[in-house]
């Protein structure tokens, strides 16, 4: 047996993350000790001049100065080592498919009336891949409804995240294996210690547009203010494109900007309406966000409302 500590004991995961602009102007300076000049280093990291600004003023010991040019510190160096080890993921995705498969097998049933269709095996694979190299986990992520298992991938490759949703048997399916989740009706506001403790926020909402906002508002309200983004997954029959451009919509009045989109990122087993597929949009939150205002009694899933529970 290895004697090599578990991923989440790894000194990867107790050094800082590093917000997403200084770990690539780190990254740019990481490979060589040659000092570079500040306009080389800005193209190559396509990134502003505040940001290397704020980096020499607020964390100066992880640069070294060489007249104007600028090159990078031993300590500056490990944090980078570190973040890139953080984000390689611990199996290739042919594997976590096979592991996924083997710890899914006693998942709870599909529950239409909550808009639950089951993304492919291989799909929750390249979805919690895909959030492990972009560093999310270790800035801390939560999922908005996650029927789909991304946070139990997430586990089988070494990390953690929190789950809100509302459907009981699928929160209990995920606590037995070892995920942070608890049954929360994103209708009801969040819980005060998960507002604005998350730099990431992930969700494949329901499609109507009252669930939609809704659960965009939930991410407004549990993402920080600094360098943080939604992850949301959603598709759109071709003959139907005015319904795209209605979430798109929505995410630009709640405030995040689309920093990439890809194209059928997420296939189904089912949604055959959609094609079976939706398309990942990773937006940046900006100073703008705010939860949609309430528009009345509209359903917030396609199939229908479900009751509050009496209190």
């Amino acid at each position: 047996m290895s004697s090599e500590p578990p991923v989440s004991d790894r000194a990867s995961d107790r050094a800082p993350a590093l917000e997403e602009g200084v770990f690539r102007v780190l990254r740019v300076l990481a490979p060589s000790d040659a000092p570079i000049a500040r306009s080389e280093l800005l193209r190559r990291a396509g990134e502003p001049h505040s940001v290397v600004a704020a980096l020499e003023k607020e964390n100066p010991s992880w640069l070294a100065r060489s007249g104007e040019k600028l090159a990078i510190s031993d300590a500056g160096r490990a944090l980078v080592e570190a973040e890139l080890a953080r984000r390689r993921p611990s199996l290739e995705l042919d594997a976590l498919e096979a592991a996924l498969r083997d710890v899914t097998r006693e998942r709870p049933r599909v529950k239409r009336e909550l808009d639950q269709v089951h993304l492919t095996l291989a799909s929750v694979a390249r979805r919690a891949t895909r959030l492990v190299e972009a560093g999310e986990p270790g800035r801390g992520l939560l999922f908005l409804g996650d029927d789909d298992l991304a946070s139990l991938a997430l586990r089988l490759l070494g990390h953690d995240a929190a789950v809100l949703d509302v459907d009981e048997e699928l929160v209990s399916f995920l606590v037995e294996r070892g995920v942070d989740a608890r049954t929360h009706d994103l209708r009801e506001p969040l819980p005060r210690a998960l507002r604005g403790a998350f730099g990431a926020v992930f969700s494949d909402p329901p499609y109507a547009p009252e669930g939609f906002g809704l659960f965009g508002s939930r991410a407004v309200e549990a993402l920080r203010t600094d360098d943080a983004r939604y992850w949301v997954a959603f598709g759109w029959s071709r003959r139907a494109s005015e319904r795209g451009l209605a979430k798109q919509a929505q995410l630009t009045e709640l405030g995040f900007v689309a920093e990439e989109v890809v194209p059928d990122f997420g296939t189904y087993e089912g949604a055959e309406s959609l094609g079976a597929k939706s398309a990942l949009w990773i937006c940046r939150r900006t100073p703008k966000a705010k939860p949609l205002p309430a528009r009345g009694e509209g359903d917030l899933y396609t199939r229908r409302r479900p009751k509050k529970k009496a209190r």
